[in-house]
This record gives C-alpha cells, structure tokens and sequence, in this order.
C-alpha cells in the first residue's frame, strides 16, 4: 500500500513539475524543426494536348498531368516558430523538392506514336519560403494538433522537352518548355506534434498546396501551347524533428 502511495505521488509530481508544464506552452518559445518526407500531386496539367505539325506530318498531343509525369520524389524542410499564444505560433519554412521525371506517351504522329521526354531527368528542382499561423486545435498535454494557412513563393528550375518518335527514328531534342520562374504558393497544413519532454517533440505534417504556373518557353513553333502549363496541386507529407527553447 505505501509503495502504492509513493508511486503514484512520484507520478503526480512528475506531471506538475516545471519541466513538464514547459513543455506544453508555446507562448514566448521559439521552435527550430527539421522535416523530411515527399509529396502527392493532385492536380494540373504540365503538359497542354494540340494539334500540329512535326516532320511535315500531322502530329496530335493529349494533355498530362504533373501526375502522369512526376513521381513523387524527396521533398526537405527547415522550420522556425515563435509562440505568440497559449494556442497560436507563427512559422517561417524554407523548402526543398526534387521530382523524378518520366518517359511517356503524349501523342500521335500520323499514326506513329510520340513520346515526351522530360530534362533535365531526374532533377526537376523547386526551392521555397512560406509563412504560416499555426492555431493549435489541441496545445494542452503532450500531443498537440494544429491547423495552419499557409503563403509562399516557390523559385523553379527551367525544364527542356524532347518529343521522340522512334518508330520514325526521328526527334526534336531538349527544346526549352519552361524558363526559370517565381510562382506563388499558398495552401493548410493539418499535424500534429510529441513532446518527448522539455524540450524535444516530433510530429507529422500534411495538407494542401496549390502553385502557380510555370513560365511558358514557347520553344516550339506551331506548338505554342503544349507549355500553357495549369497550376499545381499538390499534397506533401513530412516528418519532422524540434526543439523549443
């Protein structure tokens, strides 16, 4: 019975102490994390359908989705947060993703199918900021949830197409499709954080992105409007690593 008592006032104490009262607040605490994980796309065409001429033939391409083209590939992010309410912090991130083109059918050439080749492979690059207000549907105890909009700009890379025709043995090669941009990004986190104590916590993050259009190149006369690119939908996915001090 008295280990009973004792255990159980330890317990009691160790809820109420300092350490663990710290541990919940926000307000007047900074937070550094770093997030790793990948994204989803969601939706927007990368690629335009139009009709033409290729090779002085009639040539056909069907619209593709980032989808269609992009898997989804590593995306890196580093966090700072600063609390300004028991339930409220606001966020400033900086963002890494790198996409993994792939080859595909787009169209037709007579009756010659068409492939799209994406450069450079591998390495589509986007960087970005985005500034947040999280507002914590759950800041009491350790677990904490929040739900956060979001506004950035995002720097993208410049994108060549090939379109080959191998039963042909013909092919128009790295023609420019998208030059360098600077696109606004906006979208809602939803996540949730751990407090492994005083100062530690992990958490998952997830949402909705939604960025603006690419810049056309217009690198194909006649196929103006194969780079007429829609905006793109996205959902990423991390996991994330912090400190509060």
């Amino acid at each position: 019975m008295k280990a009973r008592s004792w255990l159980a006032a330890t317990v009691l104490g160790a809820l109420l102490s300092p350490a663990a009262v710290r541990a919940e607040g926000l307000e007047g605490r900074f937070s550094v994390a770093f997030q790793g994980g990948t994204q989803s796309e969601l939706g927007g065409d990368l690629l335009k359908g139009t009709t033409g001429t290729l090779f002085d033939e009639p040539l056909t391409l069907d619209s593709k989705s980032y989808r269609d083209v992009y898997a989804p590939d590593l995306r890196l992010q580093g966090l700072l947060g600063y609390g300004i309410g028991e339930r409220v912090e606001i966020i400033a991130r900086g963002t890494y993703y790198k996409a993994e083109g792939t080859t595909l059918e787009v169209g037709r050439l007579g009756e010659l199918p068409v492939y799209a080749f994406f450069e450079p492979y591998g390495e589509y690059e986007e960087v970005g900021v985005e500034l947040g207000v999280r507002f914590y549907i759950s800041a009491v105890g350790r677990l904490k949830s929040y739900v956060a909009p979001i506004a950035g700009a995002r720097f993208l890379s410049e994108t060549y197409v090939t379109l080959s025709v191998p039963d042909a043995g013909s092919a128009v090669q790295n023609v420019p499709f998208h030059g360098e941009s600077t696109v606004a990004v906006f979208g809602l986190d939803l996540g949730f954080s751990f407090d492994l104590g005083e100062h530690v916590f992990v958490g998952v993050d997830t949402g909705l992105r939604y960025q603006g259009a690419p810049s056309q190149a217009n690198g194909l006369p006649g196929l103006e409007p194969i780079d007429d690119s829609d905006g793109r939908w996205s959902a990423p996915v991390v996991a994330s690593i912090g400190v509060r001090f």
